[in-house]
Parts: structure tokens; sequence; C-alpha cells
């Protein structure tokens, strides 16, 4: 094998070096980015998509949801004022649904983010309907507004009694076979769970390794499980549905992006 004298390396290095950075100038791109822009914070959540879950208790009840609005870049010393509208698409109706007192925000002097209202007329509502709210960011003044993140959906729903904390006895069936095993489910919010182990056993009996825990929502019986890390093994995520049946049971089907999949059904043991 051909060697190379040490006086040829430091050079050569310096080479690689200076090409890198050369590369990237012409690729246009910025080591430090400098620029200026708003977006909705949620807005990088999975599909754009946050879920407003409420729960009735009048037919008057008006609750609050407030959507925050980020400036992405160094804080200005001007305030900027904010235009936000409904996009046409959206299956929730104003003054039906929801209610916007105004449609213009301002982001203060020297702050990195405001937070606009929306009232959602939790009165009118019923568990039957999945009214979805779009909204949009049409104008910033001089200030960019976000190509990725200009847009939000709001999801909102009507929620059910929920009640799903405790130990359960499951019982998994899918591509690791036939696995029983123990999870529990805790309350993280209200209906926001964290479940022990999603695989429901499949990670440490079959595989020998620790359980991946996830947090799924529950509405009215319907479960969802989205984009929750796998934290075993990495670089991998699990998704699924479930439900809540009537004798109290849960099942739940769940899928990993290597292939792994089973229906897990949970048994209450408290």
């Amino acid at each position: 094998m051909q060697k190379f004298s040490k006086k040829y390396i430091f050079p050569l290095l310096l080479l690689m070096v200076s090409s890198i950075f050369s590369c990237m100038e012409d690729s246009g791109f910025n080591i430090v980015w400098e620029g200026l822009e708003v977006e909705f914070e949620d807005a990088s959540r999975p599909n754009g998509t946050v879920r407003k879950i409420v729960s009735k208790t009048s037919d008057n009840q008006v609750d609050e949801a407030m959507v925050k609005i980020n400036l992405v870049g160094a804080q200005v010393n001007a305030p900027i004022s904010l235009l936000i509208g409904v996009d046409p698409s959206s299956t929730a109706v104003a003054g039906v649904h929801y209610r916007m007192v105004t449609n213009e925000v301002t982001l203060p002097a020297n702050a990195s983010f405001v937070e606009f209202p929306i009232e959602i007329l939790t009165g009118n509502l019923d568990t039957e309907e999945q009214p979805d709210l779009i909204l949009v960011i049409l104008d910033a003044g001089q200030t960019k507004i976000s190509a990725n993140y200009h847009s939000l959906t709001m999801e909102i729903r009507l929620a059910c009694p929920s009640d799903l904390a405790g130990v359960y006895n499951s019982v998994n069936v899918g591509t690791g076979g036939t696995v029983n095993y123990q999870v529990t489910i805790t309350e993280v919010e209200p209906f926001t769970y964290r479940i022990s182990d999603i695989t429901g056993g499949v990670y440490a009996q079959v595989y020998g390794a620790e359980d991946n825990p996830a947090i799924f929502t529950e509405l009215c019986g319907e479960i969802s499980i989205i984009d929750q890390p796998d934290l075993v093994f990495g670089g991998d995520s699990f998704n699924g549905t479930g439900r809540v049946n009537p004798n109290g049971t849960i099942t739940i089907n769940w899928s990993n992006e290597a292939g792994d999949s089973g229906m897990t059904t949970l048994t209450r043991t408290n």
C-alpha cells in the first residue's frame, strides 16, 4: 500500500477543507441563517395539525384556544402586524363551531412570539361532529411568511368521559407470534395517556430488549397513536389506532417502520 509523507498530509487537508467551504458557498448554503419569518408553532406537528378537545357542561359554553405564532430569527425593535384568515376548505363553521374575535394580532417589538385567540363554541358541539378549522397567516407586512408553516389545522372535538389509567394484562398477536404481557397506562393530561409498552411485550420477550412507551389520545372510545418514537432501537416510529370496547377492554392495532406489527388486547387488572 502506498504511504504519503507527513509533509503532504497537512496541505492536502487544507485543500479539502477549502473545497468543502467553496462548495457550500456555491450551493447557497449559509452556516448561520440570518432570515426573518413568522410561522404557526404547531404547524410543525404531523400533518400540520393540532387537536383541541373540549368537554361540554352547558349549551352556552364558550372555551378559548390560544394559537402561538413565532418569529423565527432575531427579534426586531418594531411591532409586526399579522393578518389571520380561514382557509375556505375548513369544515368548521364560523358562529357555529368557533368565533374569531379579531383577525389581526400584533407581535410586540423585541418579542419572539404572540398568541392569537380563538373562541370555541363548545355549547354547539356534538360528539358526532368533526369540524376542522384551517388557519392561515395572510399578511405580515415586510416580514416574510413561512412557506412550510403558514397554515395550521385545528381539529375541534367534543370529548366523552375518559378514564383509562390502570394496569392491564395484554395479549399481542402479530409478527412476534402471540405474546402475553402486562402494561401500565397513565394519564398525561385529559384524553392523553402514556402506555408503558406499545409493543405489548414484543420488544421484551421476542427481542430481549426494553419496553417502548408511547403516547396516545382517546376520544369517545377512539384511540390514535401518531409518530411515536422507537426509543429502544431508534430511527423508527410507531403509529396505530384502537378503541375502547363496550366491555371495558382496549384493542390497539400498532405497527412500526421496521415491519413489526400486532393487535394488542388489554384487560384491566384493577
